[in-house]
């Protein structure tokens, strides 16, 4: 049967009788017929909860009547005793603070079925009869309504909002739910992708983040982040309770802990009595639809993320924040969704103190509603004990760094009080009053044998030997590369190799327009044969016959160079309107040169015949020719440089290839590259940290992204002289050389690699970086 509900909590009992003596009234429970005692003063108080009097108005009537100024703990512990007496009905405003202790009353409630049990003690759990406990499940004595946001318990919404609009979304929130084990089991598989994406991703994802970095923005959407991520969370809630109960929850707007305001979900009612896989799955709904826009929020920044608004950011920022809140939710330290849908799991209304106290070996004078295993028990204090573990050293690594940089000392003391203040308030967690029933009894049991065993298997597991094997990240490399240029500026006429073909050192792989170059190399050769004919008239005498034709030929040159310049200039502006090619306007240029060169020796041709012979002449002659000799020889290396060759044996490597033919090239602009990859090397970028172990000669082990299931072996052959500074710190460059690569690895592919070192017990290779943070970075700290 349920008790009566009404606003305030009620006194009830079955009947009373006052003793002979007059010093205590014997008094009976209205269902269970339980005996319990009551001083006079203790009951005319307990008769001043009529069900229309609160808490407050409570203690005021009783300093009043009784003389008695009871404070709120005090008023609560009563209440425990007459609730375990059954002398204490629920309101509909101050709920009962203890639930059922017992299988009978377990059975008399209405809460299990079959006999009434005889013995003490129990198996069955009674739900909590703590409104929205759901959320916040009772413990009698320090769940209830007196001190409401800061004590745990979350009364119903003080501003109603209306739900019904918003639950479609929450619907599609616990879909996954909804969907049963394939559909959870689906859900894992998108949030690993998604997690596999941030990684991959995860410097664009910076470049992203970088922008809302300044403090307002980033204020502003830490802000806005968490009120969406609690609103949808409320929301799938409500929309799971309407699933699940068929019945509508209030929402709306309640005050939490220190009097910030939240969305909240009631859970009171038809949910909270609803059966136990219900229950189950309204808990767990918030959780779900948090991994649910995860993976939504991871999603939609692929899409947009070439978008160049501060769309993409906020993705980014939502997807961090939703992971984080989601991983607070999940605190087993805190009565939140994940400690409180563990708690409908095991049907243990107290197991966070129940571990506590079966881990100190406690015995305690009360039953509990269900008794855990001590094996359930001691995990989940590990659980915690790892969970207090992660705390501090996010404090250290973030907000103690910072600290430490820019206020040295100080802020070492600030960054200790820091892990003080985590250590306490995941201490204080577990502490709860029981009303009277007392404090527990500290039973110190000898190790057992099976305890030393394990003990001795621990440490000979601790000590066992370790090979350490830092890593990092590598890229393949080849052995030799080399780059193919253009030594001369042209046209590309001719391409004699595609991408991938094998070549040898010196081979032809493309010819450039070399036509200006073998124009000045018969240039050249036409002006070294006449100054060699020269210098022969120099020192033999010239005849009259040679003196005419040496001016007829001047002649010639000045009529042929007067032809060529009109020809160059007009080709010249027809090019400017592109109604020519560049070849046709390149060769009329170099045909006007070749005539200006031709003028200018047949002038001095003619010099030469008619002037008298002298020895300075000779000599002079000699000097030109000298000099139009290297001429030469410098314009048949231009033709030479023409045609581009394969510095290096190895494979051409270029996308530029294919369609490079009629491409203008620059001197010294990059064609394609020549790669030896007889041999890979493998550059592994390890931390700063991890060099000081590594020598050159070391066996290495480096497998690719691409092939996960191939190992390639190989052994270190250099190490860099110098950090370079990367993403994440400061790295050293280590060259491995791959011993048997089967052709599979490709340059420029990547992944991860590494280095063996010597043997160390297996505690020390797992606490190198914990002892390395001690050694240097606190110890940098110390003033």
């Amino acid at each position: 049967m349920e008790s009566p509900r009404h606003p305030f909590r009620k006194f009830i009992f079955g009947s009373a009788a006052k003793s002979a003596d007059g010093l205590y009234y014997a008094l009976t429970g209205a269902r269970h017929g339980r005996p319990i005692r009551l001083e006079p003063a203790e009951f005319e108080l307990a008769r001043l909860m009529d069900g229309a009097r609160d808490a407050a108005t409570v203690r005021k009537a009783a300093a009043e009547t009784l003389g008695a100024e009871l404070s709120a703990d005090e008023l609560e512990r009563f209440c425990n005793e007459l609730a375990i007496g059954d002398l204490l009905a629920a309101g509909g405003q101050e709920p009962l603070p203890v639930p059922a202790l017992t299988d009978g009353e377990a059975v008399i409630a209405g809460w299990s079925s079959g006999p009434k049990p005889t013995g003490v003690g129990s198996e069955t759990a009674a739900p909590s009869t703590v409104p929205g406990s759901l959320t916040g499940p009772g413990l009698p004595g320090s769940l209830t309504g007196l001190w409401g946001a800061f004590r745990g318990v979350v009364a119903p919404p003080r501003v109603r909002l209306p739900a019904g609009p918003l639950l479609p979304i929450g619907s599609l929130l616990n879909l996954p739910m909804l969907a049963g084990v394939f559909g959870l089991l689906a859900l894992l598989a998108l949030v690993a992708g998604a997690i596999a994406v941030m990684w991959n991703k995860r410097f664009e994802m910076s470049v992203d983040l970088a922008r809302l970095i300044e403090p307002w923005p980033l204020l502003l959407t830490i802000i806005g982040g968490v009120l969406l991520l609690n609103l949808l969370s409320e929301i799938a809630r409500a929309a799971a309770i309407r699933g699940q109960t068929r019945s509508t929850p209030a929402f709306g707007i309640v005050l939490g802990t220190a009097l910030i305001p939240r969305f909240h979900t009631d859970t009171s009612g038809a949910a909270e009595s609803a059966p136990r896989e219900q229950r189950l799955r309204i808990v767990g709904s918030p959780l779900v639809a948090q991994l649910m826009l995860f993976v939504t929020f991871v999603g939609l920044w692929l899409v947009f993320h070439h978008n160049h608004s501060i769309l993409p950011s906020l993705l980014v920022a939502m997807s961090l924040l939703t992971s984080a809140f989601f991983l607070l939710q999940l605190n087993p330290l805190v009565k939140r969704d994940g400690y409180n849908w563990l708690v409908q799991w095991f049907q243990a209304s107290d197991l966070r103190e129940q571990a506590m106290y079966a881990v100190m070996n406690y015995e305690r004078p009360w039953n509990e509603a269900k008794r855990l295993s001590p094996s359930v028990m001691r995990w989940y204090y590990f659980a915690c004990a790892a969970f207090t573990f992660w705390m501090m050293v996010w404090v250290v690594l973030f907000p103690g760094r910072w600290l430490s940089g820019a206020f040295g000392s100080v802020g070492v003391v600030i960054v200790v009080l820091l892990m003080a203040w985590s250590v306490f308030t995941s201490a204080r967690r577990t502490k709860t009053t029981r009303g009277s029933i007392g404090a527990g009894k500290l039973n110190l049991a000898a190790p057992k044998k099976l305890d030393l065993v394990i003990i001795a298997a621990l440490v000979v597991f601790a000590l066992f030997p370790y090979t350490y094997e830092p890593s990092g990240q590598f890229t393949v490399l080849p052995s030799a590369r080399a780059d193919i240029r253009a030594l001369t500026a042209g046209d590309i006429r001719e391409v004699f190799v595609k991408e991938g073909d094998k070549v040898k050192a010196g081979q032809v792989i493309a010819r450039i327009t070399d036509d200006e170059e073998r124009t000045a190399v018969a240039s050249s050769e036409a002006s070294l044969a006449r100054l060699r004919a020269n210098l022969s008239i120099a020192k033999k005498g010239a005849k009259t016959e040679e003196v005419d034709q040496a001016r007829q030929e001047v002649t010639t040159a000045e009529k042929r160079i007067e032809f060529s310049g009109a020809e160059s200039e007009r080709l010249k502006k027809a090019f400017a309107k592109r109604a020519v090619s560049d070849q046709d306007y390149q060769r009329a240029r170099s045909i006007a040169e070749l005539d200006k060169q031709r003028l200018l020796e047949a002038r001095k041709h003619l010099a030469v015949v008619s002037s008298p012979t002298r020895p300075e002449q000779s000599q002079a002659i000699d000097a030109e020719i000298a000099r139009e000799q290297a001429l030469l020889e410098l314009h048949q290396k231009a033709v030479e440089n023409a045609l581009i060759k394969a510095p290096i044996a190895g494979r051409v490597v270029s996308h530029q290839l294919r369609f490079a033919v009629g491409d203008f090239l620059q001197r010294g602009e990059l064609l394609a590259t020549v790669e030896d990859s007889s041999q890979l090397l493998v550059e592994i970028r390890l931390p700063e940290t991890e060099v000081g172990t590594i020598n050159i000669g070391a066996k290495a082990w480096a497998k690719a992204w691409a092939f996960p299931d191939d190992g390639y072996p190989g052994v270190i052959r250099e190490i860099a002289p110098s950090a370079e500074k990367n993403d994440y710190g400061k790295v050293v460059r280590v060259v491995m050389a791959i011993d048997h690569p089967d052709g599979k690895l490709l340059p420029e592919m990547t992944g991860y690699a590494k280095v063996e070192t010597e043997r160390v017990p297996l505690i020390v290779a797992f606490t190198r970086p914990v002892l390395r943070f001690f050694l240097v970075e606190f110890w940098s700290w110390l003033p």
